[in-house]
Formats: structure tokens, C-alpha cells, sequence
């Protein structure tokens, strides 16, 4: 250590207590001599002092665990809470506040004073007293800490409290309040109901009848409620589950007992046959015997009715039995005669069926319908050789009908008439067809008939009538190249005729293709007319590609006039193409435009290459143009491109370009002058945007000022620096004189006067929130001293402090003077409180203080000019007697205190008012402020 350098000892290793205290203030905060001072120093004042200086949190923590002196606690309690509110080490920090040596009020100082939200949070889950939770949503500076302190608040009186007290101090508190009332309504009401279903579930295990309904309903409403940490009703339910849950088992089980014999004793009466024997029956007579007595004991009438049923039955089967023998000579007959070669069935079936059906069991029917096969089977061989053959002849008949049918649908006559023919030769060999056939086959022949009468008619009158087709077009008279298509489809038509039927009459032949001829005569000499015009026009085309190709040397001749040949070569092709030369077929057309192109094509390339020139000339205007437009903000840019745009015209005048060249010319240069044009009026739309901004900020710096004006309240230096900034920023950006600037010079001095005005309102309503702030810390320090007189050494010291410093924390501020001077006396009373030893010299103190504190009313209602009560008139008479010899034997004025001074040193002063007096200094504080 560097202290042990030095011959003398240090100060806080000294053996006086109070060098060793002035040697504390020598020492670092965090150093190992502090600490050992802190837990193991023998004097309470020093380890007081040393606690007050430390900030190492593990020190404290320990010194906390240890120490016993109420004083050096109270020290330790809020160095310990300031350590943890702004800690070196969060995770000792966090095990601190956790631990069950932490008291609450220290993690309510931790909630109070920590900066970390994370941490103040951590303090308030770890407080266990609903009235500490009380005061930090009440008190506390931060909104969350007072949010999170109501959330935790679980006693209903403390959140009623709460939310009635912050309902016009803190909405959020008062919110979080009431809905934790709500929540807790909710759970009680959630109890409420599940303690109700409880019953009833645990009724229901002994209530008779059905209850499945019942307890699926008690589930559904159960599962609705919410009782996750309702662990005693959880368990309950579970008994009641348990109870009903046997019930459900027991009456399973004999559910399943009574399933189980009611499937066997169905499944042994249906397995029941006829017996075949005598054995037999009395095996089913014993079983059902058994079943009986089965079912009497459980009480199925079911079944009882059933068994009884099946006993009858037997009862029956007895004398079947004896029927049997006769059915089963029968059927030994029936087999020796299939045994023989015979096809005679001597009445056996008709023997057979006049036996009862009891007797005819399942095996004697097949013993004796295979010995019926047999003798039939014989018999139906002899006639099946015979009937192959019908069906054979039948089958082909079918066919053929088939294919007749289908040509007959078809128009095919011929072949419809060979099937006919087919149909006929094999009928006799086909037996006695059905009678749906033999209709067919009428019908057929009938339709057949009548088909190829209409076929020799039809054939005849549709070449009549096409001859008088024929004979109609030669009047009245067609278009040529309608009269051919006619005369041509008509010979089309006579080709598909005779196609299908070729006997026809020469004689109509003839007449027919004279008619045709006689038609097609007009469209002929048509024709041939079209064809020498056709020959006159090729000769005038090929006149005027010789008259341009005899114009071209001319108009090539120097100098050259390029309109006149621009002119000239449209003209040529509006003749070419749209003149009086008369239409040639497309074919010759081709070939004799090509000739006018080649005649003409001298001119079209010399055309061609003045153009380019020219063109090249316009792109080099545009280039220039564009090099005008990167210094568009000259002054002389627009003479250059107003002189550019002269020259354009000229040359546009001298020379037109393609009308597509032209067009696509003219946009680049449009483009490149407008661009010039663009550019400057950008420049000037952005300096009138600067203006419009700069005016924008303006109107917004007004808006702003009136808002701050409405809104009102707040932090005074919080809103004094806000107007600074803003009148800077108005400063900085009014400085050139604008239009419509007066009027917003205007606008923002009301608003900035508007906002001082409230900051002088809102400074007003502060000094008025002194009085009742003074009152109420004298009436906490009137109950200190109170405390202190009747105190007899049970009270609860720290919760005493806690409690008043809490109080005290939740009142506004007062001037310093005099929150020093009312501090005093609070501290002066917690210290009586927790000193025996100086508890009755302190309330000897405040007994002593009564009839002085009531002069002092006395003088200030003399003061304030109010009246005082009957039973001091005559004291204020002596005192105002007084107050006049002493101001008139005094030479010098002597120094007068006013009301607020005599108020304030009133109001230090210890001491304990009886219920007049309360009433006079409630007046006097209501007197005050207006004396002010």
C-alpha cells in the first residue's frame, strides 16, 4: 500500500473514529481498504461513512448480509441501491436483487434510479410488497417502471387504489390497473365456474342412468376455462375423472358380458342346420337347453324368444326326419334309370315335386337333378346335330340382312340388291326365323323395290333439268366470267351423273351440250375482246417506258434541279400506277414494271445520292445542335440554336429527304433544340424550387411554432430550446426579401409569442403547485413528529422511513431553500424515530413548540389580514399592542419578514398542530398565493 511508504499512519487506519472517517474521503470508492472499513470497522460512524463512499457491489452486498446497526443499514441500503442501479457487473447485480437478503425497498430505489430498462424490469419482478409496487407505479420518474410496478400489483384494494389515483396522474398506470382488475374479475369468475363443474362431475359418479352426454358437456366447459396454475382444482378434476372413469369401466364390462353372450348365442342358432340324424338332434336339443338357462340368468328376453323359436324348429325336424326315407327311394330310382340307355323320365319330375320341400334336403336335390341331367343330356343329343344346322342357315341369313340393311342406307343399290338375292336362297334352310326377322327381310325387299324405280326416275329428270339450265343462261344475258362458272358447273354436275348411272339417251346428251355451247357463246366473244385490249395496253406501257427513258438524259443535264426531278419521279409512278394506261395481268405487270424501274434508275440513284448528302448534312446540324445543348446554360446558346435551326430550313428548301428519313431527321434535331430549351428551364424551375422550398421550410417553422404553441405543457428547457432552434433556422432562411414574406414574418412572431405566452402560464401554474406541495410535506412532517411523541418502541422504524421518504418522493419539488429547511425537519424526526436515545429530547422539543407555532398563525393572520378565531382575540390584541411599542421605541426599522417567510419557517419548525390550528394554517395556505 502506498500509504505504508510513509513513517505516519493513515488516516483511515487511525485509532480515532473520526480520523478514520476523514481518511475515508482519501480513498478510492472501489479499494480493499474501503471495503475492510465498510464490514469490520468496530464504529458504526465509520463503517457509515465507508459505506456511503463504496461502490463495489460484492462490499456492500456482503456488509449487507452482516450488519446489524439500524444506522449503518439505513447507509448501506442506498449506497447498496445506488451500486445496483448503474452496476460494473450485471450478473452480480442481477443476484443481488434476487436474493432474499435484498429487501424491497431497495429494489424499488434500483427501480427508481437504474438507467437500464432490463434491469429496472429485473427489480420489480423481485418485489414481493404491494405496497412498494403501489408506490413506484404511483412515484416512480419512468413511465415503464410504473407500467411494470402496477403489472405486478396483485392484492384487488391496492389495484382499485391505484387505478383510482392514476386515473388523472398517469393514463397508462390507470390502464394497466384497471385491467388488472378486469383479469382478476375474469379469474375469479374462471373459479367460479370451474368449482361448479367440479360438483357436478363428482355428482355425476353416483347419479343412475346415462351420463355420457352429460360428462362430455362438463369436459367441453372445462377445457374452455383457463387453470394452468390452479394445481388443487386440477387435482380434484382428476379424482372426479378417476370416479367416473370406474363407473365407466364397470358398466363396460358388463356391456361386454352381455355383447359377448349375445354373440354367441347368435352365432350358435345360426350355425344350427337341420340335423341329419337322431344323434344329431339330440346334441342341438342338449346345447339349447343350455342357452336357456344362460339367458334366463341374464335376463335377455331376446333370446329367450329366440331359443324357444329354434326349439320348435326341432320339434319339426323330427318328423322331416322321417319323411327323408321315402324322398330318398325316389332318388335311387332316378339314378338306376340314368344308369341305363333310356331317354323316358317316367314322370320323375312330377313325383318329385309332389313331395314335401322339408324332405327335399340340398343333397338328394343334386343326387337327383344329375340323374335328370343325365337322361335330358341323352335326349337333347338326338335333336342338337339337326338344330346346328338351322342355326347355321340363321346365322348367315342375319348377316347378309346386316350387310343388305347398311348398303341400303348407304344408296348403294346394286349391292344392296346381291344380299337380297343371298338372303332368299338360304331362307328355306334356316327353319322358322323369328318373326322380328321376317319383318326385316319385307321391308327390305319392299324399300329395295322402291329405291330402283326412283333411281331410273331420278336419273332422267335431273338431266332434264340440267339441260334447262342450260337453255336458261342464254337469257337474260350474265357477266362473261359468271356465264363460264355456270356453263362449267353445269357440265360438272352431267360428270357426276354419269358416275353413278351411265345409261342415258344420246338425244338428251346432245340437247344438252348444245345448250351449253349456244350459253358460253357471249362469254367467248368476251374473252376474246378482253384479250386485244389487254395487247393494246402492253403497247402503251411499253410506249411510255420508252418516253421516260428518253426524259432521263434531260433532266440529268448540269446544273441539276433536284425538285424537278424529285417532281418528275412521281409523277412518273402516280401515271405509271394509277393513269389511264389500262390493267395488264399480273404476270406481265411484273415484268414491265421491272423495265420502268431499269429506265428510270439513273435519276432514282442520282436522286438517291444528293439525298444522302443531304442527309449527312442535316445529322452533322444535329451534332452541332447537340454540342450546343452540353452548354445550354450560356447566355448565347439560343442564338446558336435559333441559327442553326435557319439553317435547317434552308436546306430542307434546297433538298426533301425521304419521308421517313425526314421524319426521323427532324425528331433528333427537334429533340437536340429542345433539349437546349429543357435544360434552361430546368435551371430556372430550380431556382424557383429553391424558392418554393425555402418558403415550404418557412410555412413548416410556422406550423411547428403553432403546434408547440397548442400543445402547451411539457419541459420548459425542452421547449425554450425547441423556439431557439427554430428562430435560428427562421433567421437562417429568411434573409432575402420574398413576396408573402411579411405574412410569414407575421404568422411566426404570434406563434413564438403564443408559445411564451404559455411557458409564462405553465411557469405560473408551477409557483401555484408550490403551496399545496409545501402544505403536504409539512402535514408528512407534522405525522413524523406525532410519530416521534407516540412512538413507545414498536414501530417498524424502516418501514416508517420507507413509507415517509416514499411520500415525500412523490410530492413536487420545492425551492431549495426551502426543501432544505423542511428536509431538516424530516430528517430530524426519522433520526428520532430510530434513536431511543434521542426520541424524548426530540418530542420535549415539539411539546415546547406549540404556543410558539400558534403565535406565529396569530402573526401571519395578522398579516394576511385574516380573521382569527373568538378564543385569540384577545392575544391578538396583545400582540398587535406589542408589535406597536416595539416599532415605536425602535430607532432603526427593524427587518420584517413577510407571509411566505413566516409560512416557510413555520412550516420548518417541529412541531404538532391540534385541529384549530390545522384549520387556521389550511386558510393561511389558501391566503397565500394570493398575497403573492
Amino acid at each position: 500500500m502506498v500509504t505504508k511508504l510513509f513513517s505516519r499512519v493513515a488516516l483511515h487506519e487511525h485509532p480515532e473514529a473520526a480520523q478514520r472517517i476523514q481518511g475515508i474521503a482519501e480513498l478510492e470508492p472501489t479499494s480493499g481498504e474501503l471495503a475492510w472499513l465498510v464490514a469490520s470497522d468496530p464504529a458504526a460512524d465509520v463503517r457509515s461513512a465507508a459505506a456511503a463512499r463504496c461502490t463495489d457491489l460484492p462490499t456492500l452486498a456482503a456488509a449487507w448480509k452482516a450488519e446489524a446497526d439500524a444506522g449503518v443499514r439505513a447507509v448501506l441500503a442506498g449506497a447498496l441501491a445506488s451500486a445496483l442501479a448503474d452496476p460494473h457487473d450485471r450478473a452480480t447485480a442481477e443476484q443481488t436483487i434476487n436474493a432474499t437478503e435484498c429487501t424491497d425497498a431497495i429494489r424499488a430505489e434500483v427501480a427508481r434510479r437504474a438507467s437500464d430498462g432490463d434491469l429496472r424490469r429485473l427489480a420489480i419482478a423481485a418485489i414481493g410488497d404491494d405496497a412498494t409496487l403501489y408506490d413506484l407505479a404511483i412515484g416512480a420518474p419512468q413511465a415503464d417502471t410504473r407500467i411494470a410496478a402496477a403489472e405486478r400489483i396483485a392484492a384487488v384494494p391496492d389495484l382499485t387504489r391505484l387505478a383510482e389515483a392514476a386515473k388523472q396522474r398517469d393514463h397508462g398506470v390507470a390502464k394497466v390497473a384497471r385491467q388488472r382488475l378486469d383479469a382478476l374479475a375474469a379469474k375469479r369468475g374462471v373459479a367460479g365456474e370451474a368449482d361448479a363443474i367440479l360438483d357436478q362431475l363428482e355428482a355425476l359418479a353416483q347419479r343412475p342412468g346415462p351420463i355420457l352426454t352429460a360428462v362430455v358437456e362438463l369436459n367441453r366447459r372445462w377445457q374452455a376455462l383457463d387453470l394452468g396454475e390452479d394445481a388443487a382444482r386440477l387435482a380434484r378434476c382428476d379424482v372426479a375423472r378417476q370416479a367416473l372413469q370406474a363407473r365407466f369401466d364397470r358398466e363396460h364390462e358388463e356391456q361386454r358380458a352381455r355383447a359377448r353372450f349375445d354373440r354367441r348365442w347368435r352365432d350358435a342358432l345360426a350355425a344350427i342346420a337341420p340335423p341329419t340324424d337322431t344323434a344329431a338332434l339330440d346334441a342341438l336339443t342338449a346345447e339349447l337347453a343350455s342357452l336357456r338357462v344362460e339367458a334366463a340368468q341374464l335376463g335377455d328376453a331376446a333370446a329367450l324368444a329366440a331359443i324357444a323359436e329354434t326349439e320348435q324348429r326341432a320339434d319339426g325336424w323330427k318328423h322331416e326326419l322321417a319323411a327323408q326315407a321315402n324322398a330318398e327311394v325316389l332318388v335311387v330310382e332316378a339314378e338306376q334309370l340314368a344308369a341305363d340307355t333310356s331317354i323316358d323320365n317316367a314322370k320323375l319330375p312330377e313325383r318329385w315335386q309332389a313331395l314335401d320341400r322339408a324332405i327335399r334336403t340340398p343333397a338328394l336335390t343334386r343326387r337327383f337333378e344329375a340323374a335328370l341331367t343325365v337322361i335330358e343330356q341323352r335326349r337333347l343329343a338326338q335333336v342338337q346335330a339337326a338344330q346346328q344346322e338351322a342355326s347355321a342357315a340363321r346365322a348367315r341369313v342375319h348377316a347378309l340382312l346386316n350387310t343388305a340393311e347398311q348398303a341400303l342406307a348407304a344408296g348403294q343399290l346394286q349391292a344392296a340388291r346381291t344380299a337380297a338375292d343371298e338372303i332368299r336362297a338360304h331362307k328355306p334352310g334356316a327353319g322358322l326365323l323369328p318373326k322380328p326377322t321376317t319383318q326385316r327381310i319385307g321391308r327390305l325387299a319392299h324399300q329395295l323395290t322402291e329405291l330402283e324405280r326412283w333411281e331410273t326416275f331420278g336419273q332422267q329428270n335431273a338431266r332434264v333439268q340440267l339441260c334447262e339450265r342450260a337453255e336458261a343462261l342464254a337469257s337474260p344475258p350474265l357477266e362473261a366470267p359468271q356465264l363460264a362458272r355456270e356453263v362449267k358447273k353445269l357440265r360438272d354436275e352431267w360428270k357426276t351423273l354419269d358416275q353413278q348411272y351411265a345409261g342415258v339417251p344420246k338425244t338428251l346428251w346432245e340437247r344438252f351440250d348444245r345448250a351449253c355451247e349456244k350459253a358460253y357463246a357471249p362469254a367467248a366473244k368476251h374473252f376474246a375482246e378482253q384479250a386485244a385490249m389487254r395487247k393494246e395496253v402492253r403497247k402503251k406501257r411499253d410506249d411510255f417506258i420508252a418516253a421516260a427513258a428518253a426524259r432521263v438524259p434531260e433532266l440529268l443535264v448540269e446544273p441539276r434541279d433536284w425538285r424537278a426531278i424529285e417532281r418528275y419521279m412521281r409523277d412518273t409512278d402516280q401515271a405509271w400506277r394509277e393513269g389511264g394506261l389500262g390493267s395488264v395481268d399480273p404476270d406481265m405487270w411484273k415484268k414491265l414494271d421491272a423495265r420502268l424501274k431499269e429506265a428510270i434508275a439513273p435519276l432514282r440513284d442520282a436522286l438517291n445520292a444528293s439525298r444522302a448528302q443531304a442527309r449527312d448534312a442535316r445529322k452533322q446540324l444535329i451534332a452541332d445542335a447537340l454540342a450546343v445543348g452540353a452548354k445550354a446554360l450560356e447566355r448565347d446558346a439560343p442564338a446558336q440554336i435559333k441559327a442553326i435551326q435557319a439553317k435547317w430550313q434552308e436546306q430542307a428548301k434546297q433538298m426533301t429527304l425521304a419521308p421517313r428519313d425526314e421524319r426521323t431527321l427532324w425528331e433528333e434535331f427537334r429533340a437536340a433544340c429542345n433539349a437546349v430549351f429543357t435544360a434552361r428551364d430546368a435551371k430556372r424551375k430550380e431556382a424557383d424550387d429553391r424558392k418554393s422550398e425555402n418558403r415550404r421550410a418557412l410555412e413548416a417553422l410556422c406550423e411547428q411554432a403553432e403546434a408547440l404553441a397548442r400543445a402547451g405543457g411539457g419541459n420548459e428547457q425542452e421547449v425554450r430550446r425547441t423556439l431557439r432552434e427554430m428562430q435560428d433556422q427562421w433567421r437562417a432562411r429568411s434573409g432575402k426579401p420574398e413576396p408573402g414574406m411579411p405574412a410569414l414574418e407575421t404568422r411566426f412572431r404570434n406563434a413564438r409569442n403564443a408559445v411564451e405566452t404559455s411557458l409564462g402560464t405553465q411557469a405560473k401554474a408551477r409557483e401555484a403547485a408550490v403551496w399545496p406541495a409545501l402544505a403536504a410535506k409539512e402535514r408528512l412532517c407534522e405525522e413524523l413528529d406525532r410519530a416521534v411523541g407516540a412512538s413507545d418502541g414498536a414501530i417498524d422504524v424502516d418501514a416508517q422511513k420507507a413509507a415517509s421518504l416514499s411520500a415525500w418522493e412523490r410530492e413536487p419539488a420545492l425551492p431549495p431553500a426551502w426543501e432544505r429547511k423542511l428536509a431538516a425537519r424530516r430528517d430530524g424526526a426519522l433520526a428520532a424515530l430510530g434513536d431511543p436515545a434521542t426520541r424524548a429530547a426530540y418530542a420535549s422539543r415539539v411539546a415546547e413548540a406549540t404556543n410558539p407555532r400558534r403565535e406565529r398563525l396569530l402573526e401571519m393572520e395578522m398579516a394576511l389580514g385574516l380573521v382569527s378565531p373568538p378564543e385569540m382575540q384577545a392575544q391578538r390584541l396583545a400582540l398587535q399592542v406589542q408589535q406597536l411599542r416595539d416599532r415605536f421605541q425602535s430607532a432603526a426599522k427593524s427587518e420584517v419578514q413577510s407571509p411566505i417567510e413566516r409560512l416557510v419557517a413555520w412550516c420548518a419548525e417541529p412541531g404538532v398542530a391540534d385541529t384549530l390550528d390545522r384549520e387556521r394554517c389550511e386558510r393561511i395556505f389558501a391566503a397565500v398565493p394570493k398575497r403573492t
